[in-house]
Parts: C-alpha cells; sequence; structure tokens
C-alpha cells in the first residue's frame, strides 16, 4: 500500500509542479531519501516518466523516460517554447531585481522579495520606473495599473501563479524564490545553446526531458 506522502508526491509530478524545499518541504525531505527516490521511479517509469534533479541540484521535476514518440517530442517542444516566447520578459525581471539589490547574481531558490522593499528602492531611482513600466507591459505580466505599486503587484502575483514565488505570511507581500527559478535556468541554457527548439536531435537532450 502506498503512503500518503508517496501519493501527493508523484500526483505533484505529474501535474509538472517543481517541487523544492520552499514550494513543500514535506516533499521535497519525501524525495531526498534514495529509497524514497526509487520508488517513486519505479511508479514512474511504468508511465514513461522518470524523477530528475535540476541541475543546481536544488529541485525535482517529472521528466520524460523515452522521448523518442514524435507526440512526445512535440510536448516538449511546446513547453520549450512557452519559456522561449517569454524570455526577454523574464530576463527583464532579473535585471531590474539585481539593479534593485545591487549586486550581480540572479534570483535563487529561497531568496526574499518584498513588494514593499521594491516600490521603496523603485522611488528611490526614478530612472528604474520606466524599467518597472517596459516590465509590466510584457505579455505574461501585462497589467493595465500606471503606478508603481500596481505594476509591481502585478508582476509578483504572475510569478506567484507560475509557481516562481511563494508567499510568505498573510500579507500577501513577502514572498521566497522557489525551484522553479533553477528548472528555469536549466531550460534558458539549453534556449540559448540550441538558438531555439528546431530539429528532431534537439528532443534527444537531457535538458530536453525535464518538465
Amino acid at each position: 500500500m502506498s503512503s500518503p506522502l508517496f501519493e501527493r508526491t508523484v500526483t505533484a509530478l505529474l501535474q509538472e509542479r517543481v517541487i523544492c524545499e520552499v514550494s513543500d518541504d514535506e516533499l521535497y525531505n519525501y524525495l531526498l531519501l534514495p529509497g524514497n527516490q526509487d520508488a517513486v521511479n519505479r511508479f514512474l517509469g511504468q508511465i514513461n516518466r522518470t524523477l530528475r534533479q535540476t541541475s543546481a541540484h536544488d529541485a525535482f521535476v517529472c521528466a520524460y523516460l523515452d522521448i523518442s514518440d514524435a507526440g512526445t517530442k512535440e510536448a516538449i517542444r511546446h513547453q520549450f517554447r512557452d519559456v522561449a516566447n517569454n524570455l526577454e520578459a523574464f530576463v527583464q525581471f532579473l535585471r531590474l531585481v539585481m539593479m534593485l539589490e545591487a549586486n550581480d547574481r540572479p534570483v535563487l531558490p529561497g531568496d526574499k522579495l518584498s513588494e514593499g522593499a521594491i516600490l521603496d528602492r523603485i522611488a528611490a531611482a526614478p530612472a528604474l520606473e520606466s524599467k518597472l513600466r517596459s516590465l509590466a507591459e510584457k505579455k505574461v505580466f501585462h497589467t493595465k495599473r500606471a503606478d508603481s505599486a500596481g505594476q509591481i503587484r502585478a508582476v509578483l502575483s504572475s510569478l506567484e501563479k507560475m509557481g516562481y514565488l511563494k508567499p510568505v505570511g498573510t500579507s500577501g507581500s513577502l514572498f521566497r524564490a522557489t525551484g522553479r527559478w533553477s528548472w528555469l535556468y536549466d531550460a534558458m541554457t539549453f534556449i540559448q545553446a540550441h538558438e531555439g527548439i528546431q530539429g528532431s536531435e534537439d528532443a534527444d537532450s537531457e535538458q530536453m526531458r525535464l518538465h
């Protein structure tokens, strides 16, 4: 008989969720045990899936085991095209955060993002308002709000809905970055290396197997 944790873990993986310490520490800790990884993999293997870690080893994802089928390849390409289509928006967001934080590293799982702190820093550096405005015009973050507070909230809310951020507390204004950022960086690395997803040979890459 399978355990509730096993069932929850498999369900989350098949829903294409990225499991990390931030998004669900209980499932993440469950998957850290080799025996549990084996049990999950045995089940997933029956449906052409496998458990995989991001290259940073800070998150677990579900991936296809055999990608020779044309339908499977197309499903993977579709997923990567979604990332490619929004790549500029994500890069703009990361650059804005790096400017606000005055550091040269991207958002990493576990990082805290405060809506209030972002607003205060933008207010102190008006030149960043145009960058925020440009970001808020991107399709993935689009909002009709013209004020900085509304634009910041729209961007952070969109990232929460996509699984990149998890709220901290009940204020709705403080977030922690999840392991989906690691998944995104893996996808970005693949896209940059292959300059798009064109030929069938690209689908044989390990990165292409990531959900």
